[in-house]
């Protein structure tokens, strides 16, 4: 695995092909690169105002970014990735903050004919996610997953928005909330289809899980569309404590009521986890979410 690790704006690692060039805090994927290894970029306390990826045209990349930040007082990362024609990137984020204040935001450019897979860990203290999405290229995909876990007071709101302005674009949503203890979740999804962007497609999934009297979960799906040739728009979103008859039938097999919520929260995240290839990634990904999931019953 190819790594960047950024530490309060200074490279203090680099084992990045020489292909790929890093300046002024724009990583540049040159057109017609295949990148076999994942790129693991680390930004640990770092407030980086702004950081830049550029895909080329035809190119196909795989990252996975760690913004790993322990203080409490205020944070603020911006992210922008542009996707080049026909170019293929899986984007994986892993955020741990601990501000009382944190801002997380991304912008992703989906060009011509370009396929963008979002995977999204989130969890804050108080942090404030936003995922916009601009379909700039006809044919454009991108699909986004997330799951933001809150728990005690933490206070998590997730903002996707995709927005399609050329015709026969993609856009995918499946966004799960988990919030236990004192814990709120706000997810918001929205999706604007401009007038004349015909033969696109728009779907949302929100869900949310509660395990305790005293969690919040908000869930806001919008759909704006000004175009009436469609292929297909849907959304659907769900507030709920976990089912207890399945709870029921799980404990009556020998397991505790912590280990079925577990296992029951797991099978919604499942189809998140399953979209990362690599199996190192897959499984510090599953070891995160979940080591937070078993945190909130401690």
């Amino acid at each position: 695995m190819a790594s960047l690790i950024i530490n309060n704006h200074e490279i203090i690692e680099n084992t990045i092909s020489d292909k790929i060039k890093l300046e002024n805090n724009t990583l540049t994927i040159p057109n017609n690169t295949v990148v076999e290894d994942v790129i693991n970029i680390k930004l640990i306390k770092d407030n980086n105002e702004k950081l830049t990826f550029n895909v080329g045209n035809n190119s196909e990349v795989t990252v996975l970014v760690e913004v790993i930040d322990e203080r409490v007082d205020k944070s603020n990362y911006n992210i922008n990735l542009t996707a080049g024609e026909n170019s293929n990137v899986k984007y994986i984020l892993i955020a741990t903050l601990n501000s009382e204040d944190g801002l997380l935001k991304h912008d992703f450019n989906v060009s011509k004919n370009a396929n963008v897979k979002v995977l999204a860990g989130l969890l804050g203290n108080v942090l404030n996610t936003k995922l916009n999405a601009n379909l700039i290229g006809e044919g454009g995909n991108i699909d986004v997953k997330s799951v933001a876990v809150s728990s005690d007071k933490h206070d998590q709101t997730v903002d996707v928005y995709l927005h399609h302005n050329a015709k026969n674009t993609y856009g995918n949503m499946v966004n799960v909330g988990i919030a236990n203890k004192k814990g709120r979740v706000i997810l918001n999804g929205i999706e604007k289809i401009e007038q004349g962007m015909k033969g696109s497609e728009v779907f949302q999934t929100l869900r949310g899980i509660i395990t305790s009297d005293d969690a919040v979960i908000e869930v806001n799906p919008i759909l704006l569309i000004d175009e009436y040739d469609l292929k297909a728009a849907g959304h659907a979103a769900t507030v709920g404590k976990l089912d207890e008859e399945m709870l029921f039938y799980l404990q009556s097999r020998g397991l505790s009521k912590e280990v079925a919520e577990k296992l029951i929260i797991n099978g919604f995240l499942e189809p998140i986890i399953r979209e990362i290839e690599d199996e190192n990634i897959k499984e510090r990904f599953n070891k995160l979410v979940n080591s937070r999931i078993w945190f909130i019953w401690i």
